[in-house]
């Protein structure tokens, strides 16, 4: 039986990857700072790397999902002491989530964090894949579901192709579960939408009025998209039809 430790087992994603691997056969453990006793929980910190000689040992897999968009640099120091024991522990297959298009934005201080973090991870001595996702359909709909707090929002013609994140997790459970990739296909919704476009859809589906003023400058910035890619999941209007009444994954 595999044995899989995922990081940031009570985050977005990590809550939608870890009952895929249990599906699967997998036997899986939750990395967290806070254990409690939980079934499958243990003991970790991936900044100071108390517990993880522990929680890694018998651990054939590790997937890396734990992140602090508001505090880049904790992602770099988590990852860097994540390899460090892995390499001791001899664990045979790291999986990094990353962000589609992370090393061609450099103006965002996260997204150079996540082009950091994957060169460590090629250079860290366990082999590995690096699997970048687009922004989750769970994402976009908690930042509009913020941004309609405001009675006009600017939105630049961004191009996004954004995925849901149970689709995001089925990829990555499925990578993580076979041999080291190196990097995996990139993990894509089935559609490119301009934010001015998410954002109209999401208001039609809430029923929230959320007036915008589209903003031509983001037609010129596509790193964020692989239109060339077969997507996965529901589209954004399917997902947002089910899913916009629900609590949103993000606000739990």
């Amino acid at each position: 039986m595999t044995t899989v430790l995922v990081t940031g087992g009570s985050g977005v994603l990590g809550r939608a990857i870890v009952p895929v691997l249990r599906g699967s056969g997998a036997d899986v453990r939750v990395l967290s700072r806070r254990a409690d006793g939980s079934p499958g929980e243990c003991r970790g910190d991936l900044l100071t790397g108390d517990g993880l000689a522990q929680a890694l040992s018998g651990v054939s897999t590790v997937i890396h999902a734990a992140s602090q968009p508001s505090h880049p640099a904790a992602d770099v120091t988590m990852t860097r002491t994540l390899l460090d024991a892995a390499r001791a522990a001899g664990v045979g297959h790291l999986v990094y989530v990353s962000i589609v298009g992370c090393d061609q934005v450099r103006a965002l201080p996260y997204y150079r964090a996540k082009t950091q973090a994957e060169a460590l991870v090629a250079a860290g001595g366990v082999p590995f894949t690096v699997i970048r996702a687009t922004q989750f359909h769970e994402f976009v709909a908690f930042l509009l579901s913020r941004a309609a707090r405001w009675p006009l929002l600017p939105l630049p013609a961004l191009p996004m192709q954004p995925v849901e994140v149970g689709a995001a997790a089925q990829q990555v459970a499925g990578v993580a579960l076979g041999a080291p990739l190196g990097r995996a296909p990139d993990v894509v919704g089935p559609a490119v939408l301009t934010l001015p476009e998410l954002a109209r859809t999401w208001s039609a589906a809430t029923g929230r009025p959320l007036r915008t003023l589209p903003l031509p400058v983001g037609q010129l910035f596509t790193p964020l998209i692989r239109p060339e890619l077969p997507g996965v999941g529901r589209s954004w209007a399917d997902w947002l039809a089910q899913q916009s009444t629900r609590p949103n994954a993000y606000a739990l």
